[in-house]
């Protein structure tokens, strides 16, 4: 059966219920998933619903993803390489207090886009962002869902998207945005036209206002009983080059790394193959731990998961493998006895 080991649910920004989500799984022949929300974990209610789901057809592994800070050699600033913890203490204290502090600097981080988009011209407010999210987790997913809730805005998105059309005709690089953009489509007009670190009108986007560093957020998962896992490198590789990825492992800093990620990013796809077999050989050379899955989010996720069978399958064994290799604790997870 085959495994998403990143998967999010209406606790930060996925669609579905934890429960949802492990009925879904055993519709879509998954048989192992981990709960990794962003900068989130299960609360006591979610906990005991797991439990007493102890015998599911699927199993599950209490985890959470961590936006954390680059490595400190190359600044440590920022939020943008992200860190899986698997089976992780949902009570414990450290990483909840990271974790609140961490939402409460996203809700700050939030107005302030809003504010920027008010001075683009876009009709949105603080409480209609609030309102978009159903769990812990408020940021550009939930801003992107607010703003188009109203025609102005759409219309706006309109305007900037055949302004840029307008400005990439002597821009070759900005020509090669919009084809991505339009390839990836409606969507993701949003980030690419002023949500994103590259988009076309800059100024927008408003960087984490919190962070802990990767030696800090391994070093709390750690804490809380987990293993602290690379996620989907393909994203981060311009800064996070493979000489340093293996400088990390060779210092045992991270646990382990994504070897399955980037299913949706189509256009891209012979390149994430060579990335994800990059980050196979340097966990294989250096004994870490192999993860992966299909970051789900949405119960159409899973279609895309299974209906790629040449992606689906590398995810099989990966959870036996890890209980195997190394001293992991499954108890908070149905693997613990």
């Amino acid at each position: 059966m085959y495994e998403t080991l990143h998967c999010h649910t209406t606790t930060s920004d996925g669609q579905m219920t934890h429960l949802q989500v492990l009925n879904a799984c055993a519709r879509n022949n998954v048989g192992v998933v981990a709960f990794t929300d962003h900068d989130a974990l299960p609360n006591q209610k979610v906990v005991d619903q797991l439990q007493a789901n102890k015998n599911h057809k699927t199993k599950w592994i209490i985890g959470c993803e961590l936006s954390s800070g680059w490595p400190k050699e190359i600044g440590g600033v920022g939020s943008n390489f992200h860190i899986v913890g698997l089976f992780v203490d949902p009570f414990n204290k450290p990483l909840l207090e990271r974790n609140r502090k961490f939402q409460e600097s996203r809700i700050e981080r939030m107005k302030r886009m809003v504010k920027n988009l008010q001075g683009l011209g876009f009709e949105i407010s603080v409480d209609e962002c609030l309102k978009e999210s159903s769990g812990e987790t408020v940021g550009r997913p939930q801003i992107v869902a607010a703003l188009k809730k109203k025609e102005h805005n759409l219309k706006i998105i309109d305007d900037l998207k055949n302004k840029m059309v307008k400005d990439a005709e002597n821009d070759p690089e900005l020509k090669e945005k919009y084809k991505k953009m339009i390839e990836r489509g409606e969507d993701q007009y949003p980030y690419y036209l002023f949500l994103d670190t590259k988009a076309y009108i800059p100024g927008i986007l408003v960087d984490y206002l919190y962070y802990t560093d990767l030696d800090e957020s391994v070093g709390l998962i750690r804490g809380a009983g987990g293993v602290a896992i690379l996620a989907h490198w393909t994203f981060t590789k311009r800064k996070v080059d493979a000489r340093l990825i293996e400088k990390l492992f060779e210092e045992d800093r991270p646990d382990g790394a994504e070897i399955v990620f980037g299913l949706g990013v189509t256009e891209r796809r012979e390149e994430i193959k060579r990335d994800m077999e990059m980050m196979k050989h340097l966990t294989e050379k250096w004994n870490k731990f192999q993860s992966g899955g299909a970051d789900i989010h949405k119960e159409e996720d899973f279609g895309y998961f299974v209906g790629a069978e040449w992606y689906a399958k590398k995810t099989i064994g990966l959870t036996e493998r890890m209980l195997k290799q190394g001293n992991i604790d499954p108890q908070f997870s149905s693997f613990a006895v």
